[in-house]
C-alpha cells in the first residue's frame, strides 16, 4: 500500500516538473518567437600600449575579460549583398574588465553599438567587426572613445554570408584577430588578443528552446 501511495506521488510530482518546463517554454515562445538576445563571453590578453593616460594596473601580458550583447532580430541598415551592418541602441554593447577597470558601452545609448559583417571585395577579407562609440567614462576621469574587436580572413572562407550569427565566432577560422581600447582623441590605445569566444551559459539555454520551439511548430 505504501509503494503505491508512493508511486503516485511520484507520479505527480513528474507531471508537476513536465508542467512547470511547458510554462517556461511558454513564457519563453512569445520574445523568443521575434528576438533572442545573444550574449558571447570573451577572454583575451593585452599585447600592447601606447598613449598616455593608461591606468598604472595595465600592462603587456595582462588578461581581460567579458561579453558583448546584442539582438539577433536587429535589421540590416546596409542594403549591400556583401554588407551587412547592424546597429544597436542601449542596453545593447560591450563590457570588458581590466586592470581593475570596467570599459564598457554606455547603458543608455542611442546607436552607438554596431556589429558589421563584410565580405569581398569589401576589403581583401572576410571581417567581423564589433565597435562601440559611446563609452563610460572610468573612475580616474579617462574618456573611452572606441572598443572594437576586429577579426579578419584572409583566405575568405570565415564567412558564409553577412547574416547577424547567433553563435561565437570561430576563432581558429580568422587570422586577423585585434582587440582595442583607445582614448578620447586617440590619447591612448590598448590593444590585445582575444584567445576565447564563447556563448553564456543562459544564451546556450535560450537558444535550445528557441531550436525546440522552431521543432514542435514544424
Amino acid at each position: 500500500m505504501k509503494a503505491q501511495k508512493l508511486r503516485g506521488r511520484e507520479k505527480i510530482l513528474s507531471a508537476r516538473i513536465v508542467t512547470i518546463f511547458i510554462f517556461a517554454i511558454l513564457l519563453f515562445s512569445a520574445p523568443l518567437a521575434q528576438a533572442v538576445p545573444i550574449t558571447i563571453e570573451i577572454t583575451g590578453e593585452v599585447t600592447s600600449i601606447g598613449g598616455t593616460g593608461v591606468p598604472d594596473t595595465i600592462q603587456v601580458g595582462d588578461m581581460f575579460s567579458g561579453t558583448y550583447t546584442y539582438d539577433s532580430s536587429t535589421i540590416d541598415s546596409e542594403p549591400i549583398n556583401e554588407v551587412g551592418q547592424y546597429w544597436h541602441d542601449g542596453p545593447y554593447g560591450i563590457n570588458v574588465s581590466l586592470g581593475g577597470y570596467e570599459f564598457m558601452t554606455a547603458p543608455g545609448h542611442i546607436g552607438q553599438f554596431l556589429i558589421s559583417l563584410r565580405l569581398p571585395p569589401y576589403g581583401n577579407r572576410d571581417y567581423y567587426i564589433i565597435k562601440s562609440y559611446q563609452n563610460t567614462t572610468l573612475p580616474t576621469e579617462i574618456a573611452v572613445e572606441e572598443i572594437s574587436w576586429i577579426l579578419g580572413d584572409s583566405t575568405q572562407s570565415a564567412l558564409d554570408s553577412v547574416d547577424l550569427p547567433i553563435t561565437a565566432p570561430e576563432l581558429s577560422l580568422w587570422d586577423y584577430n585585434v582587440f582595442e581600447i583607445i582614448g578620447e582623441g586617440s590619447s591612448f590605445e590598448i590593444k590585445g588578443v582575444v584567445t576565447q569566444s564563447v556563448p553564456e551559459p543562459s544564451t546556450v539555454f535560450l537558444m535550445m528552446i528557441g531550436i525546440l520551439l522552431f521543432k514542435c511548430k514544424r
